[in-house]
């Protein structure tokens, strides 16, 4: 899982950042609100950990721009900011959780845990949405059915509802999901692009775009 963390603090960056690694996480560290949007930009993340006070761009600005370029992207704020109006003011944001400093590192990854255990859903305009429980490796169709996924193909989804109707390279693929550990000459993710088609096409459609990579939208 990769981890976005925007603190501007060198100690609590660090901290954090050496307890994520040893946790088998994969963090980077963004100074500031510019270098981190440039990131989001760059890449594709799992979660960010977000601190509200930012040199330069501020941190609840950021906030609602990832609500609204990144809607299915899940923030954790980590602030000294601890009034009730700032916590307030960070879910309307679109926080889905908020932790105040000083904090015990525990508390960080539980919550952490907590937050990328929560369904991915993507949203069509059906009032019944489709969601991954990425814990038990099962989706839930809109009809009622749940499909059980390998790890693989779960993680492979979990992506892929992340960035719902934008073409995604195979490189892309690759680097989130198999994170380089493969043969660069297989054709692993058209296997399993392959596998996900026969059990999702009900609600799922995963296009082929040539020279491009898949595209993942709702039926």
């Amino acid at each position: 899982m990769h981890i976005l963390l925007v603190e501007d603090e060198p100690l609590i960056a660090n901290f954090v950042a050496r307890g994520l690694s040893a946790e088998g996480y994969t963090p980077a560290v963004a100074a500031d609100g510019e270098e981190a949007w440039e990131q989001l930009r760059r890449r594709e993340w799992d979660m960010v950990v977000l601190d509200l006070r930012l040199p330069g761009r501020d941190g609840l600005d950021l906030l609602r721009e990832i609500t609204a370029a990144k809607p299915g992207l899940p923030v954790l704020v980590l602030s000294a900011l601890t009034t009730v109006e700032s916590k307030v003011a960070a879910f309307e944001a679109g926080a889905v959780d908020f932790l105040g400093k000083p904090f015990a590192f525990d508390e960080l990854l539980a919550r952490l845990r907590a937050r990328l255990r929560d369904p991915v859903a993507i949203r069509p305009a059906e009032a019944a949405t489709p969601a991954l429980d990425t814990r038990n490796r099962r989706l839930q169709l809109r009809d009622g059915r749940s499909v059980h996924l390998s790890a693989r193909e779960c993680e492979l989804l979990a992506y892929m509802l992340r960035t719902p109707d934008e073409v995604v390279s195979r490189e892309r693929i690759l680097n989130a999901v198999w994170r380089y550990q493969f043969d660069p000459r297989s054709n692993v993710v058209d296997v399993y692009v392959a596998r996900l088609r026969r059990k999702l096409e009900s609600d799922f459609s995963i296009e082929t775009v040539r020279g491009g990579g898949y595209r993942l939208s709702a039926v």
